[in-house]
């Protein structure tokens, strides 16, 4: 390789550094802030694992529907994820649905629904879980409590906060065209077809005893956000 090419190939790495920045940062900073916030999270989950054992992880990073009462798990719950996978799964989600609400409501309005619709979506998404296969009790002491013979729902994951901004976008503009690929819908119509669909997958876990991966709290995220986006956002 000559000295010419290879200061060639380091401008054209420079220029994609900067075009992906520009991108994913300067045009998106909330967003961008969101993510790094989801990735030191995870790092300092792992590292809470790895010297502290699994019983602490779990206490401080994953919200149990056997301990509703660990207020600090809705919020680190809604931030955290159960995997390296799920976490750049999410992350990419997460520029897709976040640059379309940083362009669309003000910053502030954004941070507060993910936020607070993740942390609603977290609490209200674990009961919906547990009450749909038959095991919630609720009672006037804990905000619920479940049978030591049931099964316990541990969950993370920033699809939380993620769907109920999507709930929030789709009911501000219900008629307009939402786009993807070559399909260009009507918001109700992408709103509807993701209700049915967590709704279904709820119904096909609790039918099938099988592994969820997240229906119900999709479908509560979305309902939270688009009741906000209907009710609330518009005034």
């Amino acid at each position: 390789m000559t000295i010419q090419n290879y200061y060639s190939m380091d401008n054209t790495v420079s220029k994609r550094v900067e075009s992906a920045l520009d991108k994913y940062v300067v045009s998106m900073p909330a967003t961008a802030a969101l993510v790094a916030l989801f990735w030191l999270v995870h790092l300092l989950k792992v590292a809470v694992f790895q010297f502290y054992g699994s019983d602490i992880a779990l206490t401080l990073f994953y919200i149990r529907s056997t301990h509703l009462d660990y207020v600090w798990t809705w919020v680190t719950a809604t931030v955290g994820h159960v995997n390296l996978l799920h976490l750049v799964v999410n992350s990419y989600f997460a520029f897709l649905i976040g640059g379309w609400a940083e362009s669309t409501v003000r910053t502030r309005r954004y941070l507060g629904v993910f936020l607070i619709g993740g942390v609603l979506t977290a609490l209200l998404g674990t009961i919906v879980s547990a009450a749909a296969y038959g095991y919630l009790i609720v009672d006037l002491g804990p905000i619920a409590d479940v049978s030591s013979s049931s099964p316990t729902w541990v969950v993370a994951g920033s699809s939380m906060g993620w769907f109920a901004v999507l709930g929030m976008l789709l009911a501000l503009d219900l008629n307009g065209r939402v786009y993807l690929w070559k399909f260009k819908p009507r918001g109700w119509v992408w709103f509807v077809a993701l209700f049915v669909l967590s709704l279904a997958g709820t119904v096909s876990d609790v039918w099938l005893l099988g592994v969820t991966i997240g229906h119900p709290y999709h479908m509560v995220g979305l309902v939270l956000g688009g009741l906000y986006g209907l009710f609330v956002a518009p005034d």
